[in-house]
């Protein structure tokens, strides 16, 4: 299921939890990036990956 867009009140509060203060001009920039970062993660929530252990099963060590 996709995810919603941030709107003005999401961007507000992931704003004050990262305790950042933005102007205008640059909460205007970040909005539309926002959406493309939450796109990218609707997509790879898409990916079929079956029975593919987590990465914390992997031992890089040759044999």
């Amino acid at each position: 299921m996709p995810r919603p867009d941030i709107d003005e009140a999401g961007l507000d509060q992931l704003l004050l939890f990262a305790r950042l203060e933005l102007t205008p001009e640059r909460r205007a920039a970040v909005g539309p990036a926002l959406d493309l970062i939450v796109g990218l993660m609707d997509s790879l929530d898409a990916v079929d990956v079956g029975e593919t252990p987590p990465a914390t099963a992997f031992d890089p060590r040759w044999e």
